[in-house]
């Protein structure tokens, strides 16, 4: 696990091509909208056949509660977890399980050593903005080559930039634009994976 954080700070310059995004991101203002629009491209995309890893995140409201619980499914293996902590409608600060990012973790990494066709990340949060949280398993699948799409708050938009250079295409935030983004990075992925190696062409 040690050699992941080598990558944590900046990806390696030699990994970015700005003319080939690899990278979606779609930038938001509503949390709760941003991860229903990225849950519902990859319900689209995973019926129509495309292996995908990564996690979504889905919010359940309870009467009675200001806030909603939180939960996150594996993409791949169809897990589902609760991510937010029940502390009462009075308590402040983060009500995120600790524990449950451990999995989220495992599961990310399955995804990039299995070589999905996309990952999607729903959020680059507070933890991944200061250098935590998923930032080491995102650096590893865009060194993988795998496409990735991401969720990124707009008060996280600066840091996340900062960490993956001109890597990134913005998307529309509307379920067409980025699932049309998708397919095409999917295609254009296994097309580059798939070219043969100068050194294998006969002359």
């Amino acid at each position: 696990m040690e050699r992941r954080h080598e990558y944590a700070t900046l990806i390696p310059a030699a990994h970015v091509n700005p003319g080939l995004s690899q990278i979606g991101v779609v930038v938001y203002d509503d949390g709760l909208f941003g991860d229903a629009l990225i849950a519902r491209c990859a319900a689209g995309l995973v019926a129509s056949g495309y292996r995908l890893g990564g996690v979504v995140q889905s919010n359940a409201h309870r009467r009675g509660r200001r806030r909603c619980d939180m939960y996150v499914k594996d993409l791949m293996g169809g897990d589902e977890i609760k991510i937010s902590l029940d502390r009462g409608n009075e308590a402040r600060g983060c009500r995120l399980d600790p524990d449950a990012f451990a999995r989220i973790d495992a599961w990310v990494e399955r995804a990039v050593l299995e070589r999905v066709d996309l990952l999607i990340i729903n959020k680059f949060g507070k933890e991944e903005a200061h250098g935590r949280g998923l930032r080491p398993v995102i650096a590893e699948a865009l060194i993988a080559e795998i496409p990735l799409v991401i969720g990124v708050s707009k008060q996280n938009l600066c840091d996340f930039l900062s960490f993956v250079g001109d890597s990134a295409k913005r998307l529309r935030p509307d379920v067409e634009a980025i699932t049309a983004w998708c397919r095409n990075a999917i295609e254009r992925g296994a097309h580059h994976r798939f070219q043969p190696r100068p050194s294998s062409v006969q002359a």
